[in-house]
């Protein structure tokens, strides 16, 4: 009786390791089957990740989108960074641009109720032009730019040389995150 016993629990114990192999396997499979959420694109000197931003910018009465391809980047911030200096470049296809000239990035820091500040050098608000709607749309597409690219940004806040200012161009009030200001789709 004793080696039945014997024999049944090592019955058992292969039964219970060849099912663990299996779901193993099965597993393995399904999961290396997935494609990653960004593509790869494949170089000469050999594989680039490449991602995509989608950044908005003022085109007559509202914003028009552009998808820009840049190296890879894995840290939330360091994709925040791209967005906001592709955003200060300008649209790519036309030639004069709402955006303010000469635009440095000083900084960006995120706090713990998830808002990005976005620190910008004095020509921001310096080199301005425009009307209550250039201003409201040169928000709002940085704004829109962060927010479509950042997964754990609630809001954006704009600075200008590390100081809250009280507007851009006299139209809109900027001492509060931009988010009820500048409503989003």
């Amino acid at each position: 009786m004793n080696i039945r016993r014997l024999s049944g629990l090592i019955l058992l114990v292969l039964i219970f390791l060849g099912g663990a192999a299996g779901g193993y396997l099965y597993f393995m499979k399904i999961f290396s089957n997935e494609k990653p959420a960004e593509e790869a694109v494949e170089t000469l000197t050999g594989r680039e990740d490449i991602f995509s931003l989608r950044i908005y910018y003022p085109a007559g009465d509202r914003l028009r989108i552009e998808e820009r391809r840049l190296s890879r980047r894995t840290v939330q911030i360091a994709i925040a960074e791209a967005a906001v200096e592709e955003y200060l470049k300008g649209p790519s296809s036309v030639a004069v641009s709402s955006i303010p000239r000469d635009v440095r990035l000083l900084g960006l820091y995120k706090d713990a109720d998830r808002i990005l500040y976005v620190d910008l050098s004095d020509e921001f608000r310096r080199n301005f032009q425009g009307d209550a709607l250039t201003e409201f749309l040169i928000l709002r597409g940085l704004y829109e730019s962060l927010v479509s690219n950042i997964q754990d940004v609630q809001d954006v806040k704009v600075l200008i040389e590390g100081k809250e200012i009280e507007t851009l161009g006299g139209h809109l009030y900027l001492l509060y995150p931009l988010k009820n200001m500048v409503p989003h789709e």
